[in-house]
């Protein structure tokens, strides 16, 4: 039996399949829920870092109102250390201190020892002075022992003006003649009478009791000096003993 033509080049069909079984549709499957982490514990703060940064943030809050008011910025004091702790625990303090104390031990170790001329004082008890006299450096003039015995008249200076008499009679008769009891009533009397300190303490010399003396002994009467705002003082007897000159005598004067 001969093929018809063509009959080799129709298409072939598949061959049937089989039916396929009915199968559910996939479910989603549900995902599993996060199980919460534990939290790690929170970190202990430092009470000093704490304060640090609250005045921190004062400082910064300080800032923004001068900004804001337009003043001018100021030092910030954050709380600290008081000063005065920081001082006293400074090596430097301690040192200067130590040399200050030095110094002024030193200082009154010399005085007690060696001790300082007094113008104007005089060591003295009732028999007189017990050492070398140390009066002043001349007998007249303003700072000489008579010109300095009117200073401490204004100023009522009984210690001072009464040691510059070097005798016991004469500072007697200084004082009877102004009817006090002693040299120190005098003068607190005489001191009443001065009307201008400054004028007063002031005397004025001739020229000739400048010059320095030719004797140890001068006479100076206040009748020959230029006195302002107060009484005058009588005639003066100035003698130089050992360094200085003292009064060693004295008399009232002739013009009052």
């Amino acid at each position: 039996m001969t093929d018809e033509p063509g009959k080799d080049l129709a298409p072939r069909q598949p061959p049937p399949q089989p039916p396929v079984p009915h199968q559910p549709p996939l479910q989603p499957q549900p995902q599993a829920q996060a199980q919460p982490q534990a939290q790690p514990p929170a970190p202990q703060i430092d009470p000093e870092q704490l304060r640090q940064f609250q005045e921190f943030q004062r400082f910064q809050e300080y800032q923004r109102y001068q900004e804001a008011t337009g003043q001018a910025p100021q030092a910030f004091k954050p709380h600290g250390r008081r000063w005065w702790l920081v001082v006293l625990g400074s090596r430097v303090f301690w040192r200067a201190l130590f040399f200050l104390l030095v110094v002024f031990s030193a200082m009154w170790a010399y005085d007690n020892f060696f001790g300082r001329d007094d113008p104007g004082g005089i060591a003295q008890d009732s028999g007189g002075v017990t050492g070398p006299a140390q009066g002043l450096s001349a007998p007249a003039g303003l700072q000489g022992a008579v010109g300095m015995f009117y200073k401490h008249v204004s100023f009522a200076d009984t210690t001072r003006a009464c040691t510059l008499i070097y005798r016991d009679d004469a500072r007697e008769r200084f004082a009877q003649a102004h009817g006090a009891s002693d040299c120190g009533e005098a003068v607190r009397k005489l001191k009443d009478q001065v009307t201008n300190v400054d004028r007063y303490q002031q005397v004025m010399f001739p020229p000739d009791m400048l010059k320095t003396p030719t004797s140890t002994r001068v006479t100076i009467d206040s009748c020959e000096l230029t006195v302002e705002g107060g009484p005058r003082l009588g005639v003066f007897v100035v003698e130089k003993i050992g360094s200085g000159w003292v009064i060693t005598d004295w008399s009232p004067g002739s013009c009052g």
